[in-house]
């Protein structure tokens, strides 16, 4: 009926059924395009250079200077999907035929098609996101025609920084000065060869899967095997996939690596990679059908390997290939995102600051405030010691810790309250609260989480907070000397101040493992819950755990656990699941005395965890000690009652919260540094401990189930990407491997970290990991605003905004709210943004108000506050505050104008009656005095106001052009 017309009361139709209106979804005639214009890309020959005509690589040119050549390409699972079927430990891998294809075609390029030699160095590693650049170089020829080819690759996007990883080198050699006899006689006329008797191959992959193999449809390719001796004779056939095409390839690597599966009906299912390749060579391209022999070269496990197609013609040959076993997490020592700690930097350039120490110059913030109000000097910078006043090193309770805490949060707040102190910046001094050092001890266990606190406190209020860590707490001299600059965090040792930044960990070695996990028993805290069930899978199959004790608040009732009881019972371990909140200190002793003596509690991995997020500002303390009850006060239970247990490892779940700091997050990111802070001391006193400062993992938990598009947004904009759940358990690995107290695992956006840095906004902390760009190639949207406002200054929007009318200053400021809620929502444009809407109807929370605040500061220079958007709430009403704010910080005051007005007197001063140029003048003057005076008489002048009256000959030597402008630009 309403289709055709018919009127509908929908308020009274769907009256008691719980409808309510929202947004449309996507609507036609909104002519938002959802799809990607690209723009024609360019090809090889308009960049100077040849396409190199092979899947894998998408450039070659020669190198004039060497008589080399290079070879590029872009590997991602995005553009070659079908490389996702190969994966090891969990670790999506380019396998070795792939580089053995990539040296064959780099030597056909240079007329050196036999691949003499070819090492492996490292594995390498395709992440979930993003790919790898690939270089292939080859060298110029000796007096024998031999030319080395080396495979290299690192990280795509813009990596100035990054380093290179040689993955392969070799040499190459004419095949038709090397040719080799092709021992493949026979095969073609009997197949299966005579006296070869078949192998069931029915299993292979799951076995493979269980020696760590995950070889999806692409290399599944293996049909049949046989056995004569010790030959191996393989079957295999290219998947029928588009993926998997065998165009431009020599030999697909898919199908050859499935032709040399049969290695593993030879080595028992024993982990094994290729290492070195000897003698390759291909003779024909296009096969999609191989027929194999695998044949022992000898005492060095050299695997000689002979191929042909369906027909009996030769495809490939190798003369030796040595495969070698890749130990549990050797290959979590590569992973394809770094690890990055925590360094302190000595700090150059330093300036003071005009500081005040709470507690000497004013014995708190109250007796400050009342010293400002008196009409002493707003300081730039306030000091506050905390702590130090204990015993170093002295160990600490629960309930010290949360104390601790609950003061430094009472102190933010009161800090953040007082409009009087806003010009101002609180930093708080910690005496050894912090290890600066890689082997240094903490000493103030309990006042260590307050850096956690503060980091997240100055993400939400930038320019408030501060932090610092002192040898003791009266060496306060080097630390005032630095404070005038921009750095938030500094530590002060010996004299030298020094400044915290995330710098990239020294990745393991291929050949140092993980530890062992002591083969008792495991303890996971948290171990029902998302990551706690990831890990205990992880240590069953990667590190051969067979005992597992899970522990989480509801233990066997916990949604999922009988499942996963199950799932790791299957594979061979045996697994008991307790109800124990590890925050009760007996329950955690009740646990551990429930460990069997026959197998003893060898290690521990803290998982567990919950949030709470708010604000600073509106944060209880029933929000913290929630919080920490299920990170801190859980962690040091641990601690206290295994030291004595000679644990192999000790595990704690950190997060990049703490590091970092984080809106919304500062208790959680508090209790978070004190695991940092507990594995610094455990390492420091020679027992095992790795903390693992984790960011948002990619599979969702009950700790971060309840982000929205705008949160996860947020983190986007900020750099940090979802890490995928493979791609952690390999970081997990590889921090262990690392032999280090404190690591920061986690996947960070180096696109969105670039753009921050292109703008200005990138965190000192962060400046080695993506060093700020020059500004010769800032982004067009840098180079905008610059030239809108030259001078830099945040009195370049009020000057213009001083030149408009009101309704264009109303516009130009309802644009830039407008954009700006844009960005923090994650719309296309401003125009998905109703001005009038209020805040809460567009999505806001207290974290998106908060962000707002502080990029509307950032674009006007202006200090807003923190209740901007709860005292205007729509984009309409903040931008008329706005307006208010900045016509006001701009008004001149009257000092200048009362000075230009004694200049423009001197100026006016020889003007004679009845020059008609003195009559325009006057009546212009009128009209001024008219506006500004509102009707009112003009009281007599003062001495003082009448200012100068030389110069009277000025009028004469100006022209009047030159006159008007002044009068119109200065009045």
């Amino acid at each position: 009926l309403f289709a055709h017309g018919t009127p509908v009361d929908w308020t009274a139709f769907f009256a008691g059924t719980g409808a309510r209106t929202v947004d449309l979804p996507t609507y036609p005639f909104q002519n938002q395009h959802y799809w990607l214009n690209a723009p024609r890309t360019a090809r090889a020959a308009d960049l100077g250079l040849e396409p190199a005509g092979h899947p894998l690589l998408g450039t070659a040119t020669a190198l004039p200077d060497s008589a080399g050549a290079l070879l590029t390409g872009r590997l991602s699972l995005r553009t070659h999907p079908w490389l996702a079927d190969h994966a090891v430990l969990g670790t999506v891998l380019v396998p070795g035929t792939a580089l053995v294809e990539l040296a064959l075609k780099a030597g056909e390029l240079v007329g050196a098609d036999a691949l003499e030699e070819l090492t492996l160095a490292a594995p390498l590693v395709i992440p979930q996101q993003d790919g790898v650049d690939v270089h292939v170089s080859v060298g110029p020829a000796d007096d024998s025609g031999r030319r080395t080819v080396t495979v290299h690759s690192r990280t795509e996007g813009d990596h100035a920084d990054e380093p290179w990883t040689r993955h392969a080198t070799g040499f190459l050699a004419d095949a038709a000065e090397n040719e080799a006899e092709y021992d493949g006689a026979g095969l073609a006329e009997a197949w299966p060869p005579a006296g070869a008797e078949p192998v069931d191959v029915e299993a292979l992959y799951e076995s493979f899967a269980e020696a760590g193999y995950a070889y999806g449809p692409a290399f599944r390719g293996l049909a049949a095997a046989w056995r004569r001796g010790d030959e191996v004779f393989t079957e295999t056939l290219l998947p029928e996939d588009p993926r998997t095409g065998t165009a431009g390839f020599g030999l697909h690597p898919a199908l050859f690596d499935a032709a040399l599966h049969g290695t593993f009906l030879q080595g028992g299912g024993e982990r094994r990679l290729p290492f070195t390749w000897a003698g390759a060579r291909w003779y024909a391209t296009g096969a999609t059908e191989l027929r194999t022999r695998l044949t022992p070269t000898g005492p060095d496990g050299g695997i000689k390997v002979t191929a042909f197609d369906g027909a009996g013609k030769p495809v490939a040959s190798v003369d030796s290939l040595v495969l070698r076993p890749v130990p549990a997490g050797e290959l979590g020592g590569a992973p394809a995102d770094p690890l990055y700690r925590v360094e302190w930097v000595p700090v150059t350039g330093a300036e003071p600051a005009k500081a005040v120490v709470l507690g000497s110059d004013h014995e708190d913030l109250t007796a400050l405030r009342a010293a400002v109000a008196a009409g002493a000097p707003l300081p730039e910078v306030v000091l506050c010691p905390v702590g130090g006043t204990g015993t170093p090193g002295a160990e600490v309770s629960a309930d010290e810790v949360r104390a601790a805490s609950l003061r430094g949060l009472a102190l933010v707040q009161e800090w953040l309250s007082d409009e009087a102190l806003t010009g101002s910046r609180l930093v708080l001094v910690t005496t050894r609260a912090v290890a600066v050092d890689a082997d240094e001890d903490v000493h103030d266990l309990a006042h260590a989480p307050l850096w956690g606190l503060v980091r997240s406190a100055l993400v939400e209020h930038p320019g408030r907070f501060g932090l610092a860590d002192v040898d003791r707490p009266e060496d306060l001299e080097p630390l005032a000397a630095a404070l005038g600059g921009d750095e938030p965090q500094l530590a002060v040792r010996d004299g030298a101040v020094r400044a915290a930044r995330l710098t990239r960990a020294a990745a393991p070695a291929p050949q140092d493992a993980a530890p062992g996990f002591g083969g008792g028993t495991v303890l996971v805290t948290g171990g029902t819950g998302t990551l706690g069930a990831l890990v205990a899978r992880h240590l069953v199959t990667a590190h051969g755990v067979e005992r597992l004790l899970l522990t989480s608040r509801r233990g066997p009732a916990a949604e999922g656990a009988a499942e996963l009881v199950a799932e790791l019972s299957g594979l061979g371990a045996q697994v008991r699941v307790e109800a124990c909140d590890v925050a009760d200190r007996d329950a955690v002793r009740d646990l551990l005395e429930s460990v069997p003596a026959a197998h003893p509690l060898t290690a521990v991995v803290h998982t567990a965890g919950v949030i709470d997020d708010g604000v600073v500002g509106s944060l209880t303390g029933e929000q913290l000690e929630s919080v920490f009850r299920a990170k801190a006060d859980s962690a040091l239970h641990l601690h206290e009652l295994t030291r004595d247990l000679g644990l192999a490892d000790f595990v704690l779940f950190s997060g990049a919260a703490g590091v970092f700091g984080s809106a919304g997050q500062a208790h959680y990111a508090a209790a978070n540094v004190f695991l940092d802070a507990l594995a610094q001391r455990r390492r420091a006193r020679g027992l095992p401990a790795t903390a693992m400062a984790w960011g948002l993992w990619a599979e969702r938990s009950g700790m971060t189930s309840q982000l929205d598009r705008t949160a996860l947004h947020r983190l986007s904009r900020a750099g940090f990407a979802p890490i995928p759940s493979e791609q952690g358990l390999a970081l997990f690995d590889a921090a262990r491997a690392a032999d280090a107290a404190t690591l920061v695992t986690l996947q960070l956006d180096k696109k969105a970290l670039r753009a921050q840095a292109d703008a200005g906004t990138l965190p000192p902390f962060l400046s080695t990991v993506v060093p700020a760009a020059p500004a010769a190639v800032r982004t067009a949207a840098t180079r905008t605003a610059a030239a809108a406002a030259p001078d830099g200054g945040p009195a370049s929007l009020a000057e213009r905004l001083s030149a408009l009318a009101e309704p264009e200053q109303n516009a130009e400021l309802v644009a830039l709210v407008s954009g700006q809620v844009a960005d923090v929502l994650g719309h296309a444009s401003a125009a998905a943004v109703d001005p009038a809407q209020a805040f809460k109807d567009l999505g806001f929370d207290s974290l998106s108000s908060v962000e707002l605040r502080n990029r509307l500061n950032q674009a006007t220079g202006l200090r807003l506050a923190p209740t901007l958007v709860f005292d205007h709430p729509s984009p309409e009403a903040v931008a008329r505050q706005l307006r208010e704010e900045l016509l006001r910080a701009h008004r001149p005051s009257a000092d200048r104008v009362l000075g230009d007005l004694a200049r423009l007197d001197g100026l006016l001063g020889s003007a004679e009656a009845g020059d008609p140029d003195r009559d325009r003048i006057v009546r212009r003057l009128e009209e001024l005095v008219a506006r500004f005076g509102d009707g009112r008489p003009t009281p007599p002048a003062t001495a003082a106001d009448q200012g100068s009256a030389s110069s009277r000959d000025v009028l004469e030597d100006i022209s009047d052009d030159e006159l008007f402008d002044f009068i119109d630009n200065e009045l």
